[in-house]
């Protein structure tokens, strides 16, 4: 094997690309029921967005039409009253407001679905239509090969 030129700097050594699915790491969210999952995943969400409860209960208010104080967002985000859980509507203002996935990844996992940010759809389709595409011409070639050998 060829030496590595000590003088060249690799560009790529700690080059990291960015996440499509962000996702919280197992040991941040590890509870023992979902509802614990999605209470640890909204604690987190907002204790990693810069606002304070307050401030997030009060655009979620606004997002929401309905009043929601500082206390539901604690028993949200609390273990201990899974009674509480957040509705849908809200988990989707607290993303909206936080710019923060994860909680729905968390919640979504259990059926083996993601979130994945709106920019890659398109992607999404093309990679769709290429698995289309080859699965018709797999069938193609299966009726070539039926119909020559019946003939």
């Amino acid at each position: 094997m060829a030496k590595r030129d000590a003088f060249t700097v690799d560009l790529f050594k700690d080059y990291q690309p960015q996440q499509v699915v962000e996702r919280f790491a197992d040991d941040q969210v590890k509870a023992w029921s979902m509802a614990g999952r999605l209470a640890k995943a909204i604690a987190l969400t907002m204790e990693e967005s810069g606002l304070t409860r307050e401030e997030i209960a009060a655009q979620m208010s606004e997002i929401t039409k309905s009043n929601v104080s500082k206390a539901t967002l604690d028993a949200y985000a609390s273990q201990a009253k899974e009674q509480n859980q957040i509705p849908a509507t809200r988990l989707a203002a607290l993303v909206t407001i936080t710019n923060d996935a994860r909680p729905l990844n968390v919640l979504l996992e259990e059926a083996g679905l993601i979130v994945v940010p709106k920019k890659f759809e398109a992607l999404l389709k093309r990679e769709r239509a290429r698995e289309l595409r080859a699965l018709l011409e797999r069938e193609e070639q299966a009726a070539d090969a039926q119909w020559r050998a019946n003939r």
